[in-house]
This record gives structure tokens, C-alpha cells and sequence, in this order.
């Protein structure tokens, strides 16, 4: 990969790497590396790698990688240069600046679930090495108590145990308060008085640990005391910063401690089975870096405690003390036979108290050449982007234990507790029987898909999908409904009509990602709803209830018969379903099933043969897989092809689209004299074999991709593979379902198809060829369109704005509108203006919405300019005569001009006004 390329590889990055990450995966509870080391916790070395002065990307781009692999586990980048600079030389400034921007920086939010904590002890003690004492305010005053009261949130001023007994409302309360004190403190318990409230864990931790001495202080006030900066000169400041850093590695182990009171199990500590991983960048005397990694040697060795601190360490100035023993260094490649050798000698240097005990000293090559990086270290970056960390013990996992507690202690709550986390999980609303919006949903089980949440929604309540641009659109849509509803309360006159948005808004972990597709229709309904909400007192107010039918639309019949014919029988102002998603037999069912409880269905970028058969309520905004191949036959004569080979997944079962698809390609092609050549795959297209196998000349050859999105990428991968001539390979030309992966930057925006040329069948050919123009809101983008293309590209403008402000990553970044955008914006125009129409004729007066079958019987007779072209089902209730064109894009990868932004290489049937260009390749002029 691209970035794995700018990484450094050096020979021994494949050792170096694989020792990183065996220290920072944490052992099991009860493993040991060896016979003869502890079980669990194992002691951890101080990594120091030392380098030339030019090496410096290493822990870099080990930091980059880390934050793939280990997102929520506390890990981090320091340089000791910048946090030296940053020093002021303050008395009352960090004693340790280094263990304080490492405290801040593990303590941050970002980790979630694998956050540290509080870091109690070390704030403390940092906060306690910066204070002055307060001046004493009277006999018994005590400033240290003060300070530590103002430490805890409490009143500096504050007389203990005293004012809070003082403070009690009720007077037969205080006074036997009082005297319970009273004595107290006659039997010589004058801690009462004093005491601190809510710092009993840290003073016993700091009273029984061993810096500092802290048996010279009577007490922990004593103690405090001697830390701040009134007394510490009387202290030794080696003492102090190992107390600090001491208290650092503490908070550490508390984070990660297995048990608790040493019997009952912490399921938090059981849960981190990865190490904290710090990486200390720049390490020199002159900014503390060798310092810390001194006094962390120390501290390990004098309290014979283990942490959980992985410490990386890169320097190029290694220490001048000529106290410390001569560096032994190990080359990188022989980096874990060191670690080895370091956990053998380990034992006997710590009960030494050997200054170099916990040192690891690894030696980067200076200045290997390319012939002595091995294959295993070129793939290094890669191999390691797969160490992920090893999941916690079942039981130690989150809500586990709650779930069977509860499941104990109230048997009567175990279906309410399994329905409530079911509905949470697959993001289902769980109350919507509570809420005045229209929602219903359930949580279905879609076989190889798994559990996901079907039903409908007009209203934030419900929002289906993961996916951040997706959730925005229906975001957006239920805005526009309650907009809609407001302008139809202050004027009830106003009509008011209802569609139904239907397809597939959920997405299986492995199956095909189709959010951005979905996205771009949801997005023409929003224009069009925005357009209504802003238009005159006349036009009807659009409200858009969004159904989802799961994953590739398997739950499409259960949520039509279930849900939503029950709906549509209670809301008179619902006219009709539009969208469908896909050519699969459960779309099919759902079809029928509406048709025959008398709503009209419109399908957006359905194709498939044989859908007006299965209801007369039955609309289709595209041309059919019969024009798809008289399309793909007039081109490839165009072209002068000699031959089309169709790649094809399995044509049984539910894949209504590439059944049809095939066989009408088999009929339009059977007498042209051109070559027709079917391969298909069962499983994968894996199975297919490359183009180049041969050497054979293929310029000439069609390869016609008549599959579904989701394999499109791998299709291109697979025939292209060890390719070296691009000139010999076919015309790669896709079917219309490949829109969907245009329009998904996640699948094309791979290194391997750079460069890539790729044409398929655009349905709103015209909204695409639009271009640049539209997206930029001009209103003469597309020559010979009309004033609904204008109006589509003025508010496609804005909502492209929005886009990129709101969601900045999830944003279209194609130079022309999605073809989808531009359909179902002319999918709901057509129902808004047979409303229109209807209104206009029987000259009603109020609001009320025109009935289901008046408005199918419009749709036949009206004639529609649309954003995407004329739309007029009078001659058919499919619309073949729209137009259907072969846009090419030569180069998938990358779409900017010129290469990246759709040509039309071929077009077929009528575009605006009925009229069909009279250019050679049937292609509008401009477009």
C-alpha cells in the first residue's frame, strides 16, 4: 500500500517489529513464556533504539501504524525535544515534564474503553510539589489540611470534621455529634479533627510505598507537607522524582490489576490484554529523556514491582555518564534473540541493581542498501497491521456479568432485558410505540445477512444504517417532514401527500456496501422536499417515510405485508412506494404484495424483465435489461467489436437482474454476427481467469461485467492481473449496477486501479454529463435541458456545500451529481406534480390528498421534463424510451479532469423533450 511504501524498511524490520509487538500483547493470566518465568504479568524492557541522526521516521510511522491496529488501546508519541522546549525552568513548574505529558497524553477521552483513568496518586503528588503553604489563621490551624482540602474540592477555610458536625440543621443531632467528637478526640483521636475526606486510597498507597522514607512523618499531612515547595529543599530531589514516577507506574497497575482485594476478579484490568505503549522519541541528556529512562530502571529495580509501561525509546545521542556501563548494542535483525538473552540475564542484574538491568539497547542500520532488505522486511509494515489485539476472557467482557446477574435475580426480565439489547444492537428504536412519530421497526434475521432492523420512519426516532452520510440524509429528510407538517398546519388548505422510500439501508459485515448509493437518492427525495417546502401556497407539501428492507432487500417482503400495508391502509395520504434497490426475487414479492393492497410502486433503477407483469400498479423510471442490451449492441457495432464476452455471477436463485440481463443479451446479440462469449463464476470471480494469460490481442473484445457492485472491484482485479499491456485488453464495459461502486469512494479509491479505464451503463445519463456545471449550480450545464435540470443543479449546489461542511469525509467527491441523486429527485416531481395536475383540474379547495388510484391513472397520461430527461409511461408503464447511455471514465481511480469525469461514449433513446441527439454516437451536444 501506498502508505506502507513511505514507511522506513530496513534489514531487521521484520525482527524489530515482531519484538514490539510481543511485548505489548500482555500474557494471559495464567501463561508464562517459559518454564521459568512468573505466570501472567511479565517484567517489560526499556527498548532503546539507537540510530544515526537522519533515521528519524521510525517510531514515527510505528505510531501511524499503532493507531490502526490498536485504536483504543493508551498508547502514544513523545518527542523530548519539543516537551524540553516547552520548559520554563520554574520552580513551581513539572519536576518531570516528560512522566507529566505522558500522564496527560494516556489520560485523554480518545481511548474510550481502554482509558487509564484518573491518575490519582501522580496528580496528587505533581500537584503537592507546586504548592506554597498557606499562612496559618489561628491556633489549631493546620495550613497542609487546608491545602489538601482545596485538593479535594472541599472549603480551604474549613475546620474538618468539626464544621461539617457544625453545619447540621438539627440541634439534638449536633450536639450528640459534637459530643462523640469531643471524646474522640479526649481519647487522644486527633486525626478527627484534621482528617481529609476523600484521599484515603492515596495516603495509604504514599504511606506504605517506600521514597521519601515516609516513616520520618507521623503522619500523611506530615508527609504532604515535605512535598511542597516550602519544604523540599530539606528533601533529597532524586527521592522525589522517583516518588513521582513511582506514583505514575502505580496508577498504571492499578489500571491493569486482575484482582481485587486479592480474591474477587476486576473485569476492567482482565479486559486490557494489550500493554501501555509509549513511544519516547529524541531521547537525550540535555532534555530529560535519558533521565526518565534512568529513574524508571531504578524505581523497577528498587520496588521489584511490574508495570504495565512498554517504553520505546530513539536517540541518537546515546548517555555520557561515566558512571554508566558500556552500551552493549544488538543489530536489529537479531532483536529478539536479544530479548531473549535479556530475560535470561534479567533475575541476576535486578537483584544487582544493575543501572542498566531494564535496558534493551537495539542498533538501527545506518545505511542499508535495498539488496540487504529481506522479503520479510519489506512486508514488515504490512504483516504488522494485522496484530490486533487478543480479545478479553469471555467473562471479563462488558455487560456479561450484568446480563446474568439479572437474568438470576429476575428471571420475569430476561425476554424485556434480550428484546431491549437486540432492538439497541442492531440500532433499532426501542420505544417507537411511545412516540407520536410514524415508526415501526423489528429486528429480523435475514439468514446469511444476520440480524438487522427493518421497518420505517418519518422522524429522527428511527434512523437505520451505520454509515455517517447515510444517517445524515434521512437526517435531513425527517427535517423537511416536520417541516412540512408545520407549513401544512398554518395552512391545512395546502396539500399534503406522503411517499414511501423503500430499499435496502442496512448492510451485512461481508456483504456488498451500497450506503453511498442510497445516500444519493435520499438525497434527490431531499431536494425535492426542499424545492416544496419553499414553493407557493399552491404546490403540495411532500413528506417522505424512508422503509428499510435490509441487506440486498431479503427482509423487502416481510416489512411490505407486515408493515407497511398496514400503514398505507391508515394514511390516506400515502400515494405510493418508490426506490426498490435492486432486481432480487424479494423485491418481487414486495412488489406484488403492494399491487394487490392497491399502491402504486415507481422503481428507481429496477431492470429486470417481467415487472409490469406482477401488478398494472407497477411503474419503472429506467429502461429495461432488453434496452440494456440493445445498448450494449449498437455500441460494441459502433466500435466495431468482434466479439462480447458477458462475466456473469450464478443466474439461479434470487438474482432476478443477472438472469434476465444474460438472456436478453444472448437474444439482441444472436444475429449481429458479433461473437457472444458467457463466463461465469459460482463462488467468487477469483475463479475467473486474467486476460493476459494468452498474449492474445483483445483491443477489439468487449468484456461485458454483468454482476453486482459488490464484485466489481475484484472483477477488474482478477482480469487485469499480471497485465503489462494495457492496450491488449478489452473494453472493460460494466452494467448499470455499477453506479453504485462509482459512487462509493471506499471501493475505487484503491492503488490498483489507477489508471484504470471503465465504462458502464448510466440510467440519468444526463444529470451525470451535467458535470462540473451542475455541481457548481449552473444553470445551463447540460445544453437543451430544461428548467427542471437548472433547478435540480441550484439546489444540488448547495446541498454539496452542506456536504462538505457537515461531513467533510464522507462527502461526494465525484466532479458530477450522482445519477441516483437526480432519479429519485424526478421520482418524487412526478408524483408531486400528478398532484398538482389533479388539484388543478377537479379544482379542489382543501388539503386533502387525491386518491392512490386517480394518481397511478395520472402518471399514464402525464409527460414529465425531468432533471434526468422526459419521463412518460403512455405508451408503457416501463419507460424504454428513456435514454441509457455508456459513460466512460478513464480512470476510476482518481475522478478529476479530464480523466476521472464521465464521457458519454454511446447513448440510445430520447432525452429532453422527447427528442433523441442527432449526434453520431446519440450523445447530447456538450455532454
Amino acid at each position: 500500500m501506498e502508505s506502507d511504501r513511505s514507511r522506513p524498511h530496513f534489514a531487521g524490520l521484520h525482527a524489530l517489529l515482531t519484538l514490539i509487538q510481543s511485548l505489548y500483547h500482555r500474557p494471559r493470566f495464567f501463561s508464562a513464556p517459559s518454564s521459568h518465568d512468573r505466570r501472567g504479568d511479565q517484567p517489560l524492557p526499556l527498548v532503546c533504539l539507537h540510530r544515526d541522526r537522519s533515521s528519524t521516521t521510525f517510531l514515527p510511522a510505528l505510531k501511524e501504524s499503532l493507531d490502526s491496529t490498536l485504536p483504543q488501546v493508551p498508547h502514544t508519541l513523545i518527542d523530548a525535544d519539543e516537551i524540553a522546549d516547552t520548559a520554563t525552568g520554574d520552580a513551581a513548574e513539572h519536576l518531570l515534564p516528560l512522566v507529566h505529558a505522558l500522564q496527560q497524553e494516556l489520560g485523554k477521552d480518545e481511548f474510550t474503553s481502554g482509558g487509564i483513568g484518573e491518575f490519582d496518586n501522580y496528580k496528587l503528588v505533581e500537584w503537592l510539589t507546586r504548592q506554597h503553604l498557606p499562612p496559618e489563621q489561628g491556633k489549631r490551624d493546620k495550613p497542609v489540611v487546608n491545602l489538601l482540602r482545596e485538593w479535594t474540592g472541599g472549603r480551604p477555610g474549613s475546620g474538618g470534621l468539626r464544621s461539617v458536625v457544625a453545619e447540621v440543621p438539627h440541634a439534638l443531632t449536633r450536639f450528640v455529634l459534637s459530643v462523640l467528637l469531643w471524646i474522640g478526640q479526649l481519647l487522644g483521636m486527633r486525626w478527627l479533627a484534621g482528617r481529609v475526606p476523600g484521599l484515603g486510597s492515596e495516603a495509604r498507597w504514599i504511606m506504605s510505598q517506600r521514597f521519601m522514607v515516609p516513616r520520618h512523618s507521623t503522619s500523611f499531612q506530615g508527609f504532604a507537607e515535605r512535598l511542597t515547595l516550602d519544604r523540599r529543599s530539606a528533601e533529597s530531589e532524586e527521592q522525589i522524582k522517583k516518588l513521582l514516577l513511582h506514583a505514575f507506574l502505580e496508577d498504571l497497575r492499578i489500571a491493569y490489576r486482575r484482582r481485587r482485594w486479592r480474591i474477587f476478579p476486576r473485569r476492567q484490568g482482565w479486559r486490557r490484554t494489550t500493554y501501555v505503549t509509549v513511544l519516547l522519541d529524541n531521547v537525550r541528556e540535555a532534555n530529560g529523556g535519558w533521565e526518565l529512562l534512568r529513574l524508571i530502571n531504578e524505581v523497577r529495580n528498587e520496588t521489584g514491582r511490574l508495570d504495565p509501561l512498554l517504553l520505546v525509546a530513539a536517540t541518537d545521542d546515546p548517555p555520557q555518564a561515566p558512571e554508566e556501563p558500556a552500551l552493549s548494542l544488538t543489530s536489529a535483525v537479531r532483536a529478539n534473540e536479544a530479548l531473549s538473552e535479556w530475560r535470561r540475564r534479567l533475575p541476576t542484574r535486578r537483584q544487582k541493581l544493575a543501572p542498566d538491568a531494564r535496558y534493551l539497547h537495539i542498533e538501527l542500520p545506518t545505511g542499508a542498501s535495498e539488496a540487504e532488505v529481506s522479503h520479510d522486511d519489506h512486508k514488515a509494515w504490512q504483516d504488522q497491521a494485522g496484530w490486533y489485539p487478543r480479545r478479553a476472557p469471555v467473562l471479563a467482557r462488558r455487560y456479561l456479568c450484568e446480563v446474568l446477574v439479572l437474568a438470576l435475580l429476575a428471571a420475569g426480565l430476561v425476554q424485556p432485558t434480550l428484546t431491549f439489547s437486540e432492538s439497541w444492537g442492531a440500532n433499532c428504536a426501542v420505544f417507537e410505540t411511545w412516540s407520536s412519530e410514524t415508526v415501526s421497526t423489528r429486528v429480523s434475521d435475514l439468514g446469511p445477512a444476520g440480524d438487522q432492523c427493518l421497518g420505517y420512519s418519518d422522524s429522527a426516532t428511527q434512523v437505520f444504517g451505520d454509515n455517517e452520510r447515510l444517517r445524515y440524509a434521512q437526517s435531513a429528510v425527517h427535517a423537511q417532514n416536520d417541516e412540512a407538517k408545520r407549513l401544512h398546519a398554518g395552512n391545512p388548505d395546502r396539500p399534503y401527500v406522503t411517499l414511501v422510500y423503500f430499499a435496502g439501508l442496512t448492510n451485512s459485515r461481508s456483504g456488498p456496501r451500497t450506503d453511498h448509493a442510497v445516500a444519493e437518492e435520499l438525497e434527490g427525495l431531499l431536494l425535492r422536499q426542499r424545492e416544496q417546502n419553499t414553493r407557493s401556497d399552491s404546490e403540495p407539501l411532500l413528506r417522505i417515510v424512508i422503509a428499510n428492507g435490509g441487506t440486498g432487500m431479503r427482509g423487502a417482503p416481510e416489512v411490505a405485508r407486515e408493515l407497511l400495508v398496514p400503514l398505507v391502509e391508515s394514511d390516506p395520504t400515502i400515494l405510493g412506494v418508490v426506490g426498490m434497490d435492486r432486481s432480487v426475487t424479494e423485491t418481487e414479492q414486495a412488489i406484488r404484495i403492494l399491487g394487490e393492497h392497491g399502491v402504486p410502486v415507481l422503481g428507481s433503477t429496477l431492470t429486470s424483465t417481467g415487472l409490469a407483469d406482477l401488478t398494472p400498479l407497477y411503474f419503472q423510471l429506467v429502461p429495461g435489461n432488453e434496452r440494456q442490451a440493445e445498448l450494449l449492441g449498437s455500441y460494441a457495432a459502433h466500435v466495431d467489436a468482434s466479439r462480447i464476452t458477458v462475466y456473469h455471477p450464478p443466474t439461479t436463485g434470487r438474482n432476478t437482474y443477472a438472469a434476465t440481463l444474460l438472456r436478453a443479451l444472448t437474444q439482441r446479440l444472436r444475429d449481429t454476427g458479433i461473437a457472444l462469449d458467457k463466463r461465469g463464476w459460482k463462488r467468487s470471480v477469483s475463479e475467473l481467469e486474467p486476460l493476459c494469460t494468452d498474449r492474445t490481442d483483445r483491443h477489439r473484445e468487449i468484456a461485458f461485467y454483468a454482476g453486482r457492485e459488490n464484485a466489481f472491484g475484484d472483477f477488474l482485479r482478477t482480469v487485469r492481473r499480471n497485465c503489462t499491456d494495457s492496450a491488449e485488453l478489452p473494453m472493460i464495459v460494466a452494467s448499470d449496477s455499477a453506479s453504485r461502486f462509482v459512487a462509493d469512494a471506499r471501493s475505487r479509491e484503491h492503488a490498483d486501479f489507477n489508471g484504470v479505464t471503465v465504462s458502464y451503463v448510466g440510467l440519468g445519463s444526463p444529470v451525470v454529463l451535467a458535470g462540473r456545471d451542475c455541481v457548481a449550480g449552473s444553470s445551463d450545464s447540460l445544453p437543451g435541458a430544461g428548467p427542471q435540470l437548472s433547478a435540480f443543479c441550484a439546489g444540488y449546489h448547495g446541498l454539496r456545500q452542506e456536504l462538505r461542511k457537515k461531513l467533510p469525509k464522507e462527502a461526494p467527491d465525484m466532479p458530477w451529481p450522482g445519477e441516483r441523486v437526480g432519479g429519485l429527485y424526478d421520482a418524487a416531481g412526478l408524483f408531486v406534480d400528478a398532484v398538482f395536475t389533479i388539484r388543478q383540474r377537479d379544482s379542489t379547495g382543501d388539503g386533502a390528498a387525491p386518491h392512490r388510484a386517480e394518481v397511478a391513472q395520472q402518471l399514464r397520461d402525464l409527460t414529465f421534463e425531468g432533471a434526468t430527461g422526459t419521463i412518460d409511461f403512455g405508451r408503457s408503464r416501463i419507460a424504454d424510451e428513456r435514454s441509457l447511455a455508456v459513460l466512460r471514465i478513464r480512470n476510476i481511480n482518481e475522478l478529476v479532469d479530464p480523466e476521472g469525469t464521465p464521457s458519454c461514449a454511446y447513448l440510445i433513446g430520447t432525452v429532453y423533450g422527447g427528442r433523441h441527439p442527432d449526434t453520431a454516437t446519440g450523445c447530447p451536444r456538450g455532454g
